[in-house]
């Protein structure tokens, strides 16, 4: 029997507006409780900062490369001090934290992946064991080191009615399914909100198409979105996952639309690419839950709900902490990684076999070693 632990996950946000913080209490197969949750926004100094270096990619420049992961390390610190703070009296004691770090660069064709964070800095500062680098093993394993989340959205949705697909709408939309006997399938589905809010970003200087108004205010460009739609990574077999810049030539297309034209437009590609890919699975999903930023949408939800004819709920409506999943999904896998359990499979990552994943960082306390 694995031991119940009080593990607090760390996550950055692929679109880096936030640093998610969630604490659940879980051995690794069931999650007991509600979580505990923080968000912590990034400055618009160090977003523009990590944005930039990312866009550039030059990372042959590894002075530049440290002095972004001392200032990442130290926001992520920050973070967790104000978490701790928070909630020590009633949390005195934390296990484990599991950290992502915030990966700028991954081409699982050449099985690399460059995550900046010190995970040895936070584990002396916390005296408290973390685990990181989550996707290390899968890459070795033939994998493509993601999607990696399935074993925690199984342990999520036990009370749900299967075959079910859940939809994370974040900057990369990646679709889960997971049949009444537990087999679980997983991909990314396509680029997802990174283009849409570097549309409106560049547009507009807002972060985002907020509550969809771009969007409803457009009229959808029907030729353009079918021409999205033969990208040949939409078109690909899974197991598949997206490199976020090879997407970045779709902007082109768009270049010449109106606001409007193109955020409705946007928008429409990422349903319709939904409902694209949900033919991949082995079994048509009965029910689809959609988590993520995009829920916060509504354009983008009526959209969905049009393209697919089953049911569609969001993770507000099965009162999960929607804002702070992806933290509580990796000290879920923190304890996974702990027990030795898989959280990469053939049918997720392509990996040749079920690996676990994860290496612990201790503190230099001898009372850890």
């Amino acid at each position: 029997m694995i031991e119940r632990k009080i593990v607090l996950g760390v996550y950055s946000d692929s679109s880096l507006n936030n640093v998610e913080l969630g604490l659940i209490e879980t051995d690794g197969i069931d999650i007991f409780e509600k979580p505990v949750s923080l968000l912590r926004p990034y400055s618009n100094e160090l977003k523009d900062e990590i944005y930039k270096f990312m866009l550039k990619g030059d990372f042959s420049d590894t002075l530049k490369m440290s002095n972004l992961s001392k200032k990442i390390t130290a926001f992520h610190k920050e973070a967790i001090d104000e978490f701790i703070c928070l909630h020590k009296r009633n949390y005195p004691k934390i296990h484990l934290i599991g950290y992502s770090g915030h990966t700028v660069y991954q081409n699982p064709d050449e099985k690399v992946n460059i995550t900046l964070g010190n995970f040895e800095e936070i584990a002396n500062h916390f005296k408290i064991p973390v685990i990181g680098k989550f996707l290390n093993s899968d890459l070795t394993a033939g994998g493509r080191g993601g999607p990696i989340f399935t074993t925690f959205y199984d342990a999520l949705t036990r009370n749900e009615k299967k075959p079910l697909c859940i939809v994370s709408l974040g900057g990369i939309i990646t679709m889960t399914s997971i049949n009444p006997f537990g087999q679980l399938q997983a991909f990314d589905s396509s680029i997802g909100l990174v283009l849409l809010d570097h549309w409106i970003y560049t547009k507009t200087g807002s972060e985002m198409d907020f509550n969809g108004k771009y969007a409803k205010l457009g009229q959808v460009d029907t030729s353009l979105v079918n021409h999205l739609l033969k990208d040949k990574y939409i078109l690909k077999t899974p197991p598949k996952t997206v490199r976020r810049e090879s997407f970045m030539d779709l902007y082109k297309h768009i270049e010449g639309c109106s606001v409007e034209t193109g955020a409705a437009s946007l928008t429409n590609f990422i349903a319709k690419s939904i409902h694209l890919s949900s033919s991949y699975f082995n079994e048509s999903p009965i029910q689809f839950i959609l988590t993520g930023g995009g829920i916060y949408n509504p354009t983008l939800i009526q959209m969905i709900k049009q393209e697919i004819k089953q049911p569609v709920k969001t993770a507000l409506d099965c009162g999960w902490d929607n804002d702070t999943l992806n933290a509580q999904a990796y000290a879920f896998l923190a304890v996974r990684s702990q027990a030795g359990l898989p959280i990469s499979f053939p049918q997720t990552t392509g990996a040749y076999e079920a690996v676990t994943g994860g290496k612990t960082f201790y503190p230099t306390d001898s009372r850890f070693a």
